[in-house]
């Protein structure tokens, strides 16, 4: 929405962080008044002052934000139902479908109906939204389950709610995920419960960007700055307003402002306070929101802050954090560097990561020969998984020969099989079936067995199928066969079944039994069990 605020063009005065600096018009004056009373928490004088504002201004810009406002202190007081927090939501989208808090009614609206539904109340659900479009199924004719609403799709939505609550600016170009429209009695799947996680993620991530440094930025600034971020006059006059202050909060918040701002000089003011200003709480911020803003001629000063120990870890891995936006070779050569010369864990897997991030084939060189030469074990074993989550053949070949290489101890090789077996692919299944006939180490054994099991492929049923058909150590063969259960394949039933016929090691016997129960879904492995519970009754009776 577009607010009818004036700035002050001269730039002979100070940043007044009050109305003087914008528009003299009552109604903004009015509206200021009643928002203090949001930020001093007094719930019921701010709905009162605001449902007056409503009255006495009814064609005011500031309409929308004193109803939005006046909805919030309802369910801030928490005294009234949730029903009629609810419907102050609904009945503000519906006078202001235009406004910029419609998105942050809509978020208010799907954590309320969530709460309503979990007490028994599922059509607040479907009165979330008419008109907001997901592909989701809800053919199925089930019953409804509140529980699982209020400890599934609550909890999600709850994620997106927190980040989206910080972020009050108009958000351009960004669309946030909204939630899908419910029929009246629906059963949430597990794959539409994970759809519904997915979605928080989403937001989550989305809004992080606009609102990770705005929580020490003043809200009230954010609404007058978000409207006018296009007007170069901002920057000029936080900037001016920079100069003539002392205080470091102050001075930290209008820093925190100039992230999204246009203007010339704001990267050599940025840099200016990071080499000169005498608040390190002013010079931390500075230097994330250079980060943000991402301009080239920054990069070698951020950089050398990452050596730099008389900086806050949290920051110097903030920088590294995003060195994977940068171009590629300079990235590569800076995160290397940093592998060499660094022993902090956390700024070795900070930069392990981004250079996991850049998923390239130079990047994952310098993440093979950075495991190779560092002798730290904890730092081994951070760069080696950040070599498995990267997509390349040559990493599912580097993990195999550290898990059969007597070189590295059992702790390693088990995360690189670990890394081998979250591929869940063909290649994934032949080699670790590599790894478990080149070693003789039962524990790396143990450990490519159940990296099988978790591939859940047929070809992992066919090689474990192929290992019992030729083991004889029952540890090994009671391995194998939980396995088979891990792989939730049908296939797996009559291997299972053979093997507890064939066996009378009891330990084998029973991870036969655990493994049907984890086959449970298929009928064969209910007749299976079936079978062993009257041949275990046939021992009880024998034995009396």
């Amino acid at each position: 929405m577009n607010r009818k605020l004036l700035i002050a063009t001269s730039l002979s005065g100070v940043l007044m962080l009050n109305a003087q600096v914008f528009s003299q018009e009552q109604d903004t004056l009015d509206y200021r008044e009643g928002y203090n009373l949001i930020l001093e928490q007094q719930w019921l004088n701010a709905r009162e002052y605001f449902d007056n504002f409503r009255v006495e201004w009814p064609d005011s810009v500031w309409a929308d934000d004193a109803a939005f406002w006046g909805c919030y202190s309802v369910e801030q007081q928490q005294t009234a139902e949730q029903v009629e927090n609810f419907s102050c939501y609904q009945q503000f989208i519906g006078d202001f479908p235009n406004s910029s808090w419609v998105a942050d009614a809509r978020t208010k609206l799907a954590v309320l109906g969530a709460e309503l539904a979990a007490l028994g109340y599922p059509d607040y659900l479907n009165q979330v939204s008419d008109d907001w479009d997901f592909d989701f199924d809800f053919d199925n004719d089930f019953d409804f389950d509140a529980d699982e609403i209020s400890e599934t799709v609550e909890r999600a939505m709850e994620v997106a709610e927190r980040e989206m609550e910080r972020v009050r600016v108009e958000i351009r170009n960004v669309e946030i995920p909204d939630f899908p429209d419910f029929p009246d009695f629906p059963i949430i799947t597990e794959d539409q419960i994970e759809e519904y996680r997915a979605l928080a993620r989403d937001a989550q991530a989305q809004v992080r960007h606009f609102s990770r440094r705005r929580n020490s930025a003043d809200d009230e600034l954010l609404t007058l700055i978000g409207a006018l971020r296009n007007d170069e006059r901002v920057s000029e006059i936080l900037i001016q307003r920079l100069e003539s202050t002392d205080n470091p909060n102050l001075r930290s918040r209008i820093v925190m402002l100039l992230e999204d701002l246009p203007g010339d000089n704001i990267t050599s003011t940025l840099l200016d306070i990071v080499d000169n200003d005498p608040s390190e709480l002013v010079r931390n911020s500075a230097i994330l929101v250079l980060l943000d803003r991402d301009d080239e001629s920054s990069r070698d000063r951020l950089l050398s802050i990452v050596g730099d120990d008389s900086y806050p870890l949290s920051v110097r891995t903030e920088i590294i954090s995003e060195l994977d936006d940068w171009e590629s070779d300079e990235a590569i050569s800076t995160l290397s560097d940093i592998l060499q010369s660094e022993s902090n864990p956390r700024i070795v897997a900070e930069a392990a990561d981004a250079l996991s991030d850049i998923e390239t084939v130079e990047s994952m060189d310098v993440l093979i020969e950075a495991f190779m030469t560092i002798e730290s074990l904890e730092l081994k074993q951070e760069i080696l998984e950040e070599i498995a989550d990267m997509d390349f053949d040559a990493v599912v070949q580097f993990l195999t020969e550290v898990a059969v290489s007597t070189e590295f101890d059992d702790e390693t090789a088990a995360t690189a099989i670990d890394g081998i077996a979250d591929r869940e692919d063909n290649f994934a299944v032949a080699a670790l079936d590599t790894i478990y006939a080149s070693t003789d180490n039962i524990q790396r054994k143990l450990a490519a067995l159940d990296g099988l099991g978790d591939t859940e492929t047929r070809q992992a049923v066919e090689y474990l199928t192929q290992i019992i058909g030729q083991e004889e150590d029952p540890q090994l063969l009671a391995g194998a066969v939980r396995a088979l259960g891990d792989t939730e394949h049908v296939l797996a039933i009559q291997p299972v079944l053979t093997t507890y016929r064939n066996s009378d090691n009891e330990m084998v016997r029973n991870s036969a039994i655990r493994a049907l129960r984890r086959l449970e879904d298929y009928p064969q492995a209910i007749e299976a069990m079936l079978e062993i519970l009257e041949d275990r009754l046939n021992e009880v009776s024998d034995n009396q």
